[in-house]
């Protein structure tokens, strides 16, 4: 543990033993933050990303720096579906740890693979685009929808509970049970998850015992086979034939202009209601074609649109490069490679990032190139190698001053000395007529004039 002051390794006592400074509640508060992370690993162990992410978030309110528990909680929203909160938190924890972060390899993993980035994007505008169908009392699209974002981004955690909730609201139990219990397979923890499972517990219906079919005949022929015995007197031939063509007659005309007719109107209006109902579901069918064309117009828009946004984190100038950039003109300033620094100053985009930690320390490196600092400094390394006659490499290190700063006379008058001493003197001659022209009031006005006359 290192003192919040100075920075020097603590020991058991409640002072510093650098600084002298009071940390006795600064070690209750890393303790807490500690314990409070040590809960959240062991959630997340267990899958329980809910937990897990609370706790985490309780660790980093007591110790924003605290690298391990903001690195978990990174990872966490990742295994949650959440891609843009764990980028945020891994950034954060880099800026805060520069050196040796295994947030370094997480961003590294995420940025590198642009094909799973890209898949995660798409399925955040389905998404979205299942909450605007909601919206608009188009459920069926929105759980359509909702498939095709599980198909793509499994850990969307969201996208289950809302293709859930539009399942128990179909009255669907079964399906809704069964996203459930995929959700809490990836987070035991969620309540939002659990609530649903009680809310729908008891209303699953059972499947009922179906009957076979020669159990319904046996049952059926049960109940017709009814015996009734009879006793007939053996008719006479003529009667026999005349009942027999009265029957042929009376059943001729009942089936001609009772049966028939009947039969005709039911036929037709079973092809009628046929016809009404696949003409319903052609023009359905339409309908859905011409909202799923401007779905992918709509998508279309929002691809690019979302390709925009990334290219504003991960592309040459986005934030992410921009940290980088920022970061190595500070190591530049605090090894003193003064070369390097104004050059990797330039690189930085401060327009790009509007994080006020970040325009502090910009502001703070713009302050010390402005003030003509950096060119002095780098004005001294060349002073030294001209000094060990090491003419070419100091000219150009007064060159660089120059280009930082045109009027920096003395790197002009060196960089003529340099000329001259390595036998160029008409190229020196140029530099030494510039400080005449130029600087009049120069310390090097008397040196230079007597070197062109």
């Amino acid at each position: 543990m290192n003192c919040y002051k100075c920075g020097s390794v603590l020991g058991s006592g409640r002072l510093c033993l650098r600084c002298g400074a009071d940390v006795t509640i600064y070690k209750k508060i890393v303790r807490i933050s500690n314990s409070c992370y040590n809960a959240g690993l062991e959630k997340a162990k267990v899958r329980d990303l809910t937990g897990a992410a609370e706790l985490l978030g309780k660790s980093l309110q007591f110790d924003k720096k605290n690298i391990p528990a903001r690195n978990l909680l990174g990872l966490v929203y990742y295994e949650m579906g959440e891609i843009v909160e764990a980028l945020s938190q891994w950034v954060i924890s880099k800026n805060f740890q520069p050196e040796e972060n295994p947030a370094d390899e997480y961003l590294g993993r995420v940025q590198g693979n642009k094909s799973d980035l890209e898949r995660m994007n798409q399925a955040i505008k389905k998404f979205n685009q299942a909450l605007d169908y909601i919206r608009h009392d188009g459920e069926d699209l929105a759980i359509i929808q909702l498939k095709g974002v599980i198909g793509q981004h499994p850990r969307f955690l969201k996208a289950y509970q809302l293709l859930a909730l539009l399942y128990i609201k179909e009255g669907d139990y079964s399906k809704a049970n069964k996203i459930l219990k995929r959700a809490l397979q990836q987070d035991k923890g969620n309540t939002y998850c659990q609530k649903y499972v009680r809310e729908i517990r008891g209303k699953i219906s059972k499947p009922k015992k179906q009957v076979s079919y020669m159990e319904q005949e046996m049952s059926q022929q049960a109940a017709e086979d009814v015996i009734v015995p009879a006793y007939r007197e053996k008719p006479r031939v003529l009667h026999l034939l005349l009942g027999l063509a009265t029957g042929i007659a009376v059943c001729a005309c009942t089936y001609f202009f009772l049966l028939a007719p009947a039969i005709e109107r039911e036929e037709n209006n079973r092809w009628n209601q046929t016809a009404i109902s696949y003409n319903e579901k052609i023009e359905q069918k339409d309908s859905e074609i011409s909202s799923l064309n401007s779905s992918v117009t709509d998508l279309q828009s929002q691809v690019d649109t979302m390709k925009k946004e990334m290219e504003q984190y991960t592309g040459e100038n986005g934030t992410i490069t921009n940290y980088d950039r920022l970061l190595t003109a500070l190591n530049c300033y605090m090894s003193e490679d003064w070369g390097n620094l104004a050059s990797a100053f330039a690189d930085i985009h401060r327009e790009q990032v509007e994080s006020q930690a970040f325009g502090t320390v910009y502001d703070f490196l713009k302050n010390f190139m402005d003030s003509g600092g950096v060119v002095e400094k780098i004005f001294q390394n060349g002073m030294e190698l001209y000094n060990n006659y090491k003419y070419n490499d100091a000219m150009q290190i007064f060159e660089t001053c120059v280009e930082l700063d045109p009027q920096f006379d003395a790197g002009i008058f060196y960089i003529g000395m340099c000329y001259e001493n390595t036998r160029r003197d008409s190229e020196a001659a140029a530099y030494f007529k510039r400080i005449v022209d130029e600087f009049p009031q120069s310390q090097y006005y008397q040196q230079a004039n007597s070197r062109i006359r």
